[in-house]
């Protein structure tokens, strides 16, 4: 594991999802006004995701992306089983939506993490 030196780089990659979710009311607003039933959530999970492998790559020189994969296959079998069996309707956009969100959760647990590891 490398040790990085902390710099201007890193805590600007570390905090651009973040600072992507501030004009979030506002965003969707317009998005409302436009009448798109697009979140910015929706639009920052890609740039969060691009984001966590280059600051893997950076902190630890491995890729933690596949394991996000993993992660968000597995809730998605998840979802659409719960969707299939429990509620037995399975509407794809409501699960993919649903999907999508929790993707995000992962990629933003993933990346706190890393923030984690890049303070030790």
């Amino acid at each position: 594991m490398q040790e990085p030196h902390i710099d201007l780089t890193f805590i600007l990659i570390y905090l651009s999802p973040f600072l992507l979710l501030l004009p979030s009311k506002w965003v969707n607003k317009q998005f409302r006004k436009q009448k798109v039933s697009i979140k910015v959530v929706d639009v920052v999970t890609p740039v969060l995701i691009l984001m966590n492998h280059v600051f893997s790559m950076l902190i630890t020189g491995s890729s933690y992306l596949p394991y996000l994969f993993i992660a968000a296959a597995v809730i998605g079998i998840l979802l659409t089983s719960y969707f299939t069996f429990k509620l037995k309707r399975l509407s794809m956009i409501k699960c993919l939506r649903v999907w999508w969100r929790y993707v995000f959760i992962c990629a933003l647990i993933l990346h706190i993490y890393l923030g984690i590891i890049m303070l030790l």
